[in-house]
Order: C-alpha cells, then structure tokens, then sequence
C-alpha cells in the first residue's frame, strides 16, 4: 500500500509527518485526540528521542491546523540555484552547509523575497525558473523560549550576473557551486530541510531544462 504523506514538519533532524496511517515501521507513532488535536508538548518531547515520528489522525489538514496554531508563525523564501555545469550554489554557515534563505519583508512576495535573499547571501542576482514554487517546508525550533513554525517557499533559479560574496555579517563564510561527488558529501552537512528540497529538485528537474 502507498502511502500519502499530508504534511510535514521538521524539529532539527527529526521529522513528523501528519498522516492517516504511518509510513513506514521506522516511524514511532503517536496519535492525535478524537478532536484531531495533539499538543505541541506532546510532539516536542516524542522529537527529543525519535528521528521519524508518524503524527496519525483521521483529518491530516485539521491536525495540522491545530498544531500550527500552537507556534509563532514565521514566513521565509529561499533559492535553490543551479548553473550549466550542474552545481547547486551553497553557502556554509554555523558549521552546516546551507542554501540562501530569509524571511519574507510586509509587502514582498516570496518569490522576489528569495531573489533578494540569493543576492544577498551568495552576490549573484538570478531569474526564477518556473511558474510556481518548487517547494515548501515546515521547520520548528525554540528561539530563547518561544516556539517559531517556519514555513520557506523555495524556487528553482539559475544565475543571471553578480559574483559569488558570502555575507559574512550574517554569519556566512563561504558562497560556492558544489557538484559531483562534492555535493553528496556536503548535503550530509547540511539540514534535514535542505536535503528535502534538492531531492525535490531532482525529482522535478525536467521542468527546469
């Protein structure tokens, strides 16, 4: 039987997905009321121990809405970037090798947000590829007591100008294209999301060419 994953939501490498029935035996399962409700406690503390946890419930969508309501919400846009050669552009920051993202300003769309936040982490001014986003994640994390959900609308771009520029006033170190056997060992440094959002890429990566 396939299983259809609803939503997901990552808590550092741990990832909780909201679904009707668990996709598979590695995931530890907890289930939501009869409400279709589960506490933010109750998953925070499931995601202290297990990697893979199945959230089930009768109505994914209700669960996850109620969820949600129990965190800030925090709305971000990044770009994942390739070039002719193949690379994805990256950017090394706190130890991880990330992809240029940022929050979404009052008034700006995400997907000039992630133009912005490209030209600003890495230096190059780029074009959207496609019509539509090529991804959305979900992140949760304790910001000094409060708890943020993240959601980040990535786009597939490629580079039109500019030159590569960390933003080290941020934190970054290094702006860079990766590939090859290069990428595959830096994406095992980098973040549960970020290794989502290029398999997504690759999954989809006929539309872009």
């Amino acid at each position: 039987m396939q299983h259809t994953e609803q939503h997901i939501i990552y808590f550092g490498p741990s990832r909780v997905v909201i679904c009707r029935e668990s996709p598979s035996l590695e995931y530890h399962t907890i289930e939501a009321d009869a409400m279709c409700h589960v506490s933010r406690a109750k998953v925070v503390k499931k995601v202290e121990t297990y990697k893979y946890i199945a959230l089930i419930t009768p109505n994914p969508e209700l669960t996850f809405m109620s969820l949600k309501e129990q965190f800030l919400f925090v709305e971000a846009a990044g770009g994942v970037v390739w070039n002719e050669h193949n690379e994805l552009l990256m950017i090394h920051s706190r130890g991880h090798w990330d992809l240029p993202k940022g929050h979404v300003e009052s008034g700006e769309s995400g997907r000039l947000a992630a133009l912005r936040e490209v030209e600003e982490e890495a230096g190059l001014r780029c074009e959207i590829v496609g019509e539509s986003p090529l991804a959305h994640t979900w992140h949760a994390y304790d910001t000094y007591g409060r708890w943020e959900l993240k959601r980040t609308e990535w786009w597939a771009m490629r580079p039109i100008g500019g030159e590569l520029k960390p933003q080290t006033e941020e934190g970054i170190v290094e702006a860079c294209w990766i590939g090859g056997d290069r990428l595959a060992e830096a994406l095992k440094l980098s973040y549960a999301t970020i290794k989502s959002v290029v398999e997504r890429y690759t999954e989809k990566r006929e539309d872009y060419e």
